[in-house]
């Protein structure tokens, strides 16, 4: 590991250009914490992912902003369990040790530290890293539970933000399973801490038992372009690689360098010790007066990842990996309800187990061996081969899609009386305005494919709308699987090629997917495979779910938006909003008549009536831009049909990906481009909606769901921020 001299001078310098010496002298114990309005929402999220009423979320969250740091008493086991993916790294190089430094899960199998601690590979190769190096209750020494790590997959480690991700070992030396031990997932969220909100970090400071500091630790400023961020936490050598938490146990940065104290003499500034006297480089990096600390910032991080290693096993395992805290409660961290932190005594692979109540567990492996060629018994200390990363498995499962576009006319297409004598027709385009539709021989406009319908807009290649009947009583297979291939639709180019977006775009990701600032865009779904994929028998599903596979029924979204809709909280509800219209239908109610769509050429969206950035329905519309020749839009529309107490009823749904649009032509893009807003849901009015899109519903507008408390709002868009504020 490299001196720290180098690096401590550069954040000297950052800092001065930060002003850092002003704010410091500034730091106040009572005051109110600097917040965004989008920094606001996505921590009132975060915290009620820990606390399920969502009033005392909101307490907590008050408090916080106010400068008063009264907690739950839940906090300190939130933090316990944030503490057992945190690590001691002992580095070794030709057998000798040469230093230690911290580190911390954050994907299974996936370890990052600091990449001054890990130069190169072959700083790698002889380190350990020892979980529970840590004393207990009682003030005792537990046993350190060690592991390898492995050179395969290559470590990723960057130089320029000073970080490395490492595969570990899947057991350790004395044979325990590396996944008891939970990982610390790394929020794409910027500002998840508020400028002078305390932070914590649990470090193993000079190779130490884990430790943490929880005072004097306010977070300062962070860099208006840079990846930096600020604190004055306590560190010493030893806590780089450490995670930085927010009061919410979210990490925010990755501890790497301090800022020193210094004292103008002769016209320069000289550092100083802690006892305040001039210090020189004999004396050592440990007698030098810190000032402040830096981080690396997560969101930046991640960043990285997506743009420059999305293809990389180990970054392809953090940038999907979800929060494992709440599943290392039992049998992880504690032993059972009310049972207390246990002491773990590791005496090679049997494990005695001792918690607070005194009670104690003997746990010894059994090697039962089945048939005639059984599994050999774990040797401990035998090495294990490199093999691929130790990570989860792919969210979903890819199939191979299977069209037969010889029987397009054997499509049933959208039956507008799905949902029986409440008759929904399809969308009627009111002009062409925003775009030509796309006719078919004879001037027919619909083009059916099993059980849904696509109406194109010629001028723009893509979809005006897709309209489905969604019968969830009769789904059948895995209905979340990704499809291998997307098909383009032979009726269409027998017309007109150009009507269709298709791989002459998209396929335009997959030579660039390490850098996906070079084409930023996936082919998404309108109708979804998942409301498709019903019918009589397993094929019937599984023909009328690959049929979601054609050009004509994707749109360009952003990856951020499209990828992450099974991460994030509210693409996550844009994705599942027909999951819950058939959760809360009444009578055992099962279909639902669905009608996505992009808008085109929507206005910007405005600060609204309380602060928040909300839609402008009525505003003045604003041109798509185009990337690839391909006029990308900003929003998206989802209406949802259903029968309730033998009425009609429906609801309309806006998303927009208009922040992430404001990033694509920049390799960096700005903190502020990534707000809240990317992941904007809002409920407008059917009316509303048609003037947005210049579609005509029919008789939904006027059985447009509306409780009193939304019809109040809903004249900018009611922002949904959680599924349960949605009724059907």
């Amino acid at each position: 590991m490299r001196t720290g001299t180098d690096r401590f001078k550069a954040s000297l310098a950052r800092a001065k250009a930060a002003h850092l010496d002003t704010l410091l002298k500034d730091v106040h114990v009572d005051e109110a914490r600097e917040a965004s309005a989008q920094q606001v929402e996505a921590r009132r999220l975060a915290i009620q992912r820990d606390v399920a009423d969502p009033l005392a979320a909101r307490v907590r969250l008050e408090r916080i902003l106010k400068g008063n740091d009264l907690s739950d008493i839940s906090y300190l086991e939130q933090g316990l369990l944030a503490g057992r993916s945190v690590c001691r790294i002992v580095l070794r190089r030709n057998g000798s040790l040469v230093g230690y430094g911290t580190g911390f899960l954050v994907a299974p199998g996936v370890l990052m530290t600091n990449e001054h601690v890990f130069e190169d590979a072959s700083a790698v190769r002889e380190s350990i890293a020892q979980f529970r190096y840590e004393r207990d209750v009682h003030g005792l020494d537990v046993a350190s539970v060690d592991f390898g790590f492995r050179l395969a997959p290559a470590p990723i480690i960057s130089r320029e933000l000073d970080f490395a991700l490492v595969q570990l070992e899947p057991r350790s030396l004395r044979g325990q399973a590396l996944d008891t031990f939970a990982w610390l997932r790394l929020d794409p969220t910027p500002g998840k801490a508020f400028v002078g909100e305390y932070l914590t970090i649990i470090q193993h400071p000079k190779g130490e038992r884990k430790q943490i500091c929880v005072r004097e630790n306010k977070l300062l400023k962070y860099a208006d372009k840079d990846p930096y961020v600020w604190y004055e936490t306590d560190t010493v050598s030893g806590s780089s690689g450490s995670p930085v938490f927010n009061n919410s146990w979210d990490v925010v940065a990755l501890h790497h360098s301090s800022v020193p104290q210094t004292k103008r003499v002769g016209g320069k500034d000289v550092w100083l010790t802690r006892d305040g006297k001039l210090w020189s480089a004999d004396l050592g990096d440990d007698a030098i007066a810190w000032k402040a600390n830096e981080g690396i910032r997560v969101s930046r991080i991640v960043e990285h990842l997506s743009a420059k290693h999305a293809t990389h096993p180990l970054a392809k395992a953090v940038l999907t990996a979800k929060d494992a805290r709440v599943g290392q409660v039992e049998g992880g961290v504690y032993g059972g309800i009310g049972s207390g932190p246990e002491t773990i005594v590791d005496t090679g692979q049997i494990q005695v187990r001792s918690d607070g109540a005194g009670n104690m567990r003997i746990l010894i492996p059994v090697d039962i061996k089945v048939g005639a060629q059984a599994l050999d018994a774990v040797t401990p200390a035998a090495p294990t081969p490199p093999v691929q990363v130790l990570g989860p498995q792919p969210a979903t499962a890819l199939e191979k899609v299977v069209i037969d576009q010889s029987n397009y006319a054997k499509r049933n297409g959208y039956d507008p009386k799905f949902l029986g004598a409440a008759a929904v027709p399809l969308p009627r385009v009111t002009n062409e305005t925003l775009g030509k539709v796309f006719l078919l021989p004879r001037r027919k406009i619909e083009l059916k494919y099993w059980n849904y319908s696509v109406v194109l807009n010629r001028t723009r290649a893509l979809a005006y709308f897709s309209a489905a009947n969604v019968d969830a009583a009769r789904f059948r297979g895995n209905r979340d699987a990704d499809g291998d291939t997307w098909f383009r639709d032979t009726r269409v180019d027998a017309v007109d090629k150009a009507a269709q977006t298709g791989a002459e775009f998209y396929k335009k990701q997959s030579a660039f997917e390490a850098d996906r600032a070079l084409n930023p865009f996936d082919q998404g779904h309108l109708t979804r495979r998942s409301d498709l994929q019903w019918g009589a028998s397993d094929a019937t599903a599984k023909r009328n779910g690959d049929d979601s596979y054609h050009y004509t029924n994707c749109t360009p979204q952003h990856w951020q938006f499209n990828q992450n809709n099974r991460a994030s909280a509210a693409t996550g509800i844009w994705f599942r909003l027909e999951d819950a219209a058939v959760a809360s239908l009444a009578d055992g109610a099962t279909r639902l008549c669905v009608i996505n769509g992009p808008v085109f050429d929507a206005p910007l969206c405005k600060a609204g009536t309380d602060g928040r950035l909300r839609l402008d329905l009525k505003g003045k519309r604003a041109p798509d831009e185009a990337f690839g020749g391909v006029k990308i839009p900003k929003q998206f529309f989802k209406v949802i049909a259903y029968v309730s107490g033998q009425a009609l009823k429906a609801k309309a749904f806006v998303v927009t990906q208009e922040d992430l649009l404001a990033g694509i032509a920049r390799l960096r893009p700005e903190e502020a481009a990534l707000t809240a807003l990317e992941v904007r849901l809002y409920q407008v009015r059917i009316a509303e909606l048609e003037r947005l899109t210049g579609l005509d519903f029919g008789p939904l507008s006027a059985h447009d769901a509306k409780p009193g408390p939304e019809s109040l709002v809903l004249d900018e868009g009611l922002p949904i921020v959680d599924s349960a504020e949605i009724r059907f």
